[in-house]
């Protein structure tokens, strides 16, 4: 419903091409008779069409713009009168201090008709500002002040939607208290595990992100407006000021002062906090999920290596024996001290050494792999128990408070007629 578009409000400024005059006729009569330059510019580059929609439904986002339009031309109206009423002072102290020192005459013919005509410019200049300003007020009470009620109201049909889920979401993850670890062993921790927990992670991560930016924007987007309205309070010019005017004002500023309040007093850091702190339960459910898989990979590499044993023991038991048998054959007295001598230069004591030391380094690795599957799955979910109840309820109660205190000022917003 916001609709705001920083592309749209930097095309209005593009927009600011075509010269525009107020009183054309005048001011080119004006000039005509000027000996110099005007003693400020009074034209400036605005697009009419970004000042006036005709035709479709008008939204928030349009209002701003032609807003920022009409008082982009009233600023260059108030600086240009200004500006004449600062050479119209001059004139005058210049007159003066001709009549007193006893000047030509013809020269001080013509600073009075330039005073005349500064005067006439002060007026011109004037009445701009003062139509400007009525546009402004009108553009203000008929569009902006309506849409801002029904912005509002939108807002708290919105929160009061998500109080609705988040109360449906809170007694679903209430059902993970009730989860048990059945199962002793379990399946290990697989890299799509790890991905998922990845991916909720910076999910999660992402949810903080924009629930913080949602509250900061609406609060920043209310206390601009409420900027805006603090300073309509003073009016630009006495002659747009009329009763009814007045009225909306100070009903709309009340309404947006109400709007302010609430949105700064609405207390978003319980939410907030929750949100990030089920992300440090999610980060430790990751870093206990990385330990595991450095044991899995262990208990792999380690697997390996006692296969390579094993096969190599296996190689050199089949050339020993075949070694041993030919020896015994064709030296059929000495087999006894022959044997001892093999048995000295046996290759596989040492081999076999190896392969049983490496067979307990195995079997250490999986039952640290074992603990440390159990311990995930125990940790994983104890924490999801933990905390994924307790974000759930957080928001339910931040949602309903804020939809509360929308509801407050929803009904300020009756008071506007």
């Amino acid at each position: 419903m916001l609709g705001i578009s920083r592309a749209q409000i930097d095309k209005s400024f593009r927009q600011l091409k075509k010269t525009v005059y107020h009183s054309s006729s005048m001011f080119s009569n004006l000039s005509s008779s000027w000996t110099s330059k005007p003693p400020l510019a009074v034209k400036y580059r605005l697009d009419a069409t970004a000042l006036n929609e005709t035709g479709g439904s008008k939204s928030l986002c349009s209002t701003l713009d032609r807003l920022l339009a009409w008082e982009k031309k009233l600023y260059e109206e108030v600086k240009a009168r200004e500006g004449v009423k600062i050479e119209h002072e001059k004139k005058l102290s210049a007159l003066q201090s001709q009549e007193y020192k006893g000047g030509d005459v013809t020269k001080i013919d013509k600073t009075k008709a330039a005073i005349t005509r500064l005067h006439s410019l002060i007026i011109v200049t004037s009445q701009a500002v003062s139509t400007t300003s009525t546009a402004i007020i009108g553009l203000r009470d008929s569009d902006l002040v309506p849409q801002l009620v029904e912005l509002c109201h939108g807002f708290r049909y919105m929160w009061g939607s998500m109080h609705q889920y988040h109360e449906v979401q809170n007694n679903i993850v209430q059902q993970v208290r009730g989860l048990i670890n059945r199962s002793g062993k379990g399946d290990s921790t697989s890299e799509l595990h790890r991905q998922a927990t990845r991916d909720l992670e910076s999910a999660v991560s992402a949810w903080h992100s924009s629930f913080c930016r949602l509250i900061k924007f609406q609060r920043d987007f209310i206390r601009s407006l409420h900027g805006w309205f603090k300073l309509t309070l003073l009016p630009v010019s006495n002659d747009n000021v009329d009763g009814n005017s007045s009225t909306v004002l100070s009903a709309a500023y009340s309404f947006c002062d109400e709007w302010k309040l609430a949105l700064d007093r609405v207390p978003d850091t319980v939410a907030s906090e929750a949100i990030k702190s089920f992300i440090n339960v999610v980060h430790v459910i990751s870093v206990k999920q990385s330990e595991e898989l450095k044991i899995k990979k262990r208990t792999e590499t380690a697997s390996k290596e006692l296969e390579k044993k094993a096969a190599s023991v296996r190689s050199i038991e089949r050339k020993f024996y075949h070694s041993y048998s030919m020896v015994g054959i064709g030296l059929p007295d000495s087999g006894a001290d022959h044997g001892m001598v093999l048995d000295a230069r046996d290759p596989l004591a040492e081999k076999k050494s190896e392969l049983a030391a490496c067979q307990r380094r195995v079997e250490d690795e999986m039952l640290r792999h074992a603990k440390a599957v159990e311990v995930t799955r125990a940790m994983t979910l104890n924490n999801v128990q933990t905390g994924l109840p307790g974000v759930f309820l957080a928001l339910t109660g931040f949602s309903a408070l804020f939809t509360e205190t929308l509801d407050s000022v929803c009904s300020r917003s009756y008071h506007i007629k």
